[in-house]
């Protein structure tokens, strides 16, 4: 039986496409349409071939991707960049919404670098004022950013398969 987390796919440039379960995983290497990056220990085995199954694979052929001159601005997104924590106070989970860091009654837009993720507690303590004019501090700035790590994926994987991934994504520097 094969895990539940997810294998990231690299392009033959080595940049990261998306992230494939482990069965696509091994069925691109044994057809020869990837290469094995990164390993974990866990093995795979079948009645003709025993491997370790891949943390990483790198496709053969270039893959071209669409220029995107960054991440839509959406709640899912949104969601995903501040992981899913209120940025106040860093509770996760629960009812999480949506906060203007500069209320738009005051002149505030909705964008990457005015909202942020906020639980109710935190929302209703800040209210309709500015950050400055109450208790609370962001733990992270909000910004743009130029790509998102699904977060939900990285969940239940083993820390050398995230170790193994943070090589090839930006984002683990930013954690």
């Amino acid at each position: 039986m094969l895990p539940d987390w997810k294998v990231l796919v690299l392009n033959s440039s080595y940049e990261p496409l998306q992230f494939c379960t482990p069965r696509r995983a091994v069925v691109m290497v044994i057809m020869g349409r990837a290469e094995k990056v990164e390993r974990d220990g866990f093995v795979v085995r079948s009645p003709s071939v025993t491997m370790r199954l891949p943390a990483v694979i790198r496709l053969m052929r270039y893959v071209r991707m669409p220029y995107r001159p960054g991440v839509a601005f959406s709640k899912k997104n949104v969601f995903k960049r501040d992981q899913y924590t209120c940025q106040y106070c860093g509770a996760g989970g629960g009812t999480l919404t949506l906060d203007h860091v500069i209320p738009r009654s005051r002149g505030g837009a909705t964008a990457w670098e005015n909202v942020v993720l906020a639980c109710r507690r935190c929302n209703a303590k800040k209210g309709n004022r500015p950050l400055h004019e109450t208790s609370l501090s962001l733990l992270r700035p909000p910004v743009r950013p130029s790509h998102l790590f699904f977060a939900r994926t990285a969940q239940g994987a083993p820390a050398s398969v995230q170790a193994a991934w943070s090589k090839y994504l930006e984002y683990a520097s930013n954690d």
